[in-house]
């Protein structure tokens, strides 16, 4: 600010006076001054013109780097949504094999279960078999235990035995 106002004083306080003499001394230093004056602020002018081309074009060039994230970005979107509808494509194939391989699981677990099941009944008749037979044979027991303890039936056990093993083969 103290150029400018310097610049603007210096002019008035320079040799410019109403004498008869030639003045061609203050004229020159004023035109020098003009002249001086006249380049500061052209130069600045151009300056203040650069400055306000560089600054455009650092606008445009931030600009056109933001256009090219703005691409890149919708870029990876794209690839992002391919990725997506393959994950669903993939999701609705896992869901489908698991559907099949639950199906085959209870398929067999359905399977094992009947054929448990049959060798339970199995068993079972084979118990309920066995236990009629101790049934039996106590009751045959307890029957011939009577028979020989009383006296009503004279048989001789070496007789009887030979007629149980007889009936027996």
């Amino acid at each position: 600010m103290l150029k400018y106002i310097a610049l603007l004083i210096i002019p008035m306080l320079s040799f410019a006076s109403d004498s008869g003499e030639t003045d061609i001394l203050q004229r020159s230093i004023n035109f020098f001054l003009f002249a001086g004056l006249l380049y500061y602020l052209l130069v600045n002018k151009f300056k203040i013109q650069n400055i306000f081309k560089d600054r455009k074009k650092g606008i445009a060039d931030k600009l056109n780097a933001i256009q090219e994230k703005l691409k890149e970005s919708k870029n990876q979107k794209n690839i992002a949504l391919e990725k997506l509808e393959e994950a669903k494509l993939n999701a609705k194939a896992f869901i489908a094999t698991s559907k099949k391989e639950s199906k085959m699981l209870l398929e067999k677990i359905d399977s094992d279960l009947q054929v448990e099941l049959e060798n339970l009944e199995k068993s079972h008749k084979d118990q309920i078999s066995i236990e009629h037979r101790k049934m039996v044979r106590q009751v045959v027991s307890e029957v011939l235990e009577e028979l020989f303890s009383a006296d009503s039936i004279k048989i001789d056990r070496d007789k009887f035995v030979d007629i149980i093993l007889k009936k027996v083969a």
